[in-house]
């Protein structure tokens, strides 16, 4: 009797994590924007990217600027 108990209740468990509602993550909705982007206008397009610690505007493609690449750096160890 104990072994019908336990069958049944996998069953339910079953059919409510079947009727549960999903959640899709969709790779974009987790916070990921491309590194380099493009301004359009009628004289041509500019491309730039941005800092990723302050959202500074740079010319190049890197992910940091100048500031906040020497806020992260860390001094150098005396041995």
């Amino acid at each position: 009797m104990h072994y019908f108990h336990r069958l049944i209740a996998r069953v339910r468990a079953w059919q409510a994590s079947r009727r549960a509602p999903r959640l899709i993550v969709h790779p974009l909705a987790l916070g990921f924007t491309p590194p380099i982007h493009r301004e359009v206008s009628a004289n041509g397009v500019r491309v730039f990217s941005l800092c990723v610690s302050c959202g500074a505007r740079l010319n190049a493609s890197a992910t940091l600027c100048e500031e906040c690449a020497q806020k992260k750096s860390r001094p150098a160890r005396p041995y």
